[in-house]
């Protein structure tokens, strides 16, 4: 697909779901109609979205005040999801780095955005996003320029946020309520419970093979053993002002 065609794809796909989703369909909308994610970046020069890349300061007053990073809309703790990879969800050290959003958003986002549906979508390239967000593009350079093939969305019962010179990176416990898997708009199946701990046993194992347990980071245990269970960053007392003056030291 030509970006012609990604962007009447993609209108077309907003316009089939929107109504679905009352939260998203509340949410402010570019000229074409499609809704605007409430962490992204701005066009410095001609204030438009730049739905690409997502604004770090954003993302942290909004989970640190129990928002979902999509519609801006207040999070359940019951209803708090990671869009990701499976590589970063099951393998004990991957850090995630999309931020926390309520189940409609992550509905919506993985039926509509170009980058979770369609197969061989091209990101803007680094050169790109620099141009267009100087201080708020260096996320974009870990992420690969062309789309995974598969996407699992997780429900977690904690997690903690951490600014980096990449950009925000979330570690989620371990103990999923619920995964979903995801391909081309479609989710293709659910697993939770035991499903789940066989994915993480096969993430840990895998892991092994990249370096011994000894030499993962020590946080990883906390991702693991449950210690995160019941951590939200908005229940932590100034987390909120920590993270905004951790963050401020990339920008």
């Amino acid at each position: 697909m030509n970006r012609a065609e990604i962007s009447r794809s993609t209108k077309e796909a907003s316009e089939r779901w929107i109504e679905e989703f009352p939260k998203v369909a509340a949410m402010e909308r570019d000229p074409r109609g499609l809704p605007i994610p409430t962490n992204v970046s701005y066009d410095s020069k001609n204030g438009k979205p730049i739905f690409a890349i997502t604004n770090p300061i954003k993302e942290i007053e909004l989970f640190c005040s129990q928002k979902c990073a999509v519609t801006g809309t207040l999070l359940d703790t019951e209803d708090v999801w990671f869009v990701t990879t499976p590589d970063l969800a099951f393998v004990p050290f991957g850090l995630l780095m999309d931020a926390p959003m309520c189940g409609e958003a992550k509905d919506f986002t993985l039926r509509v955005c170009p980058y979770f549906g369609i197969r061989n979508y091209d990101r803007l390239s680094d050169k790109q996003a620099k141009a267009m967000a100087p201080k708020l593009s260096d996320v974009s350079s870990e992420k690969s320029a062309q789309t995974p093939s598969e996407f699992v969305a997780i429900k977690v019962r904690g997690f903690r946020g951490e600014p980096t010179a990449e950009g925000m990176r979330y570690l989620p416990s371990r103990h999923y309520l619920s995964v979903e898997f995801w391909e081309g708009r479609n989710c293709l199946r659910v697993i939770d419970e035991q499903g789940v701990r066989a994915e993480l046993a096969q993430g840990r194992k895998k892991a092994s093979t990249i370096c011994q347990p000894t030499q993962w980071p020590s946080w990883t245990k906390m991702s693991l053993d449950g210690s995160l269970n019941g951590h939200w960053p908005w229940a932590q007392p100034r987390m909120k002002e920590f993270l905004l003056h951790e963050a401020r030291k990339f920008a």
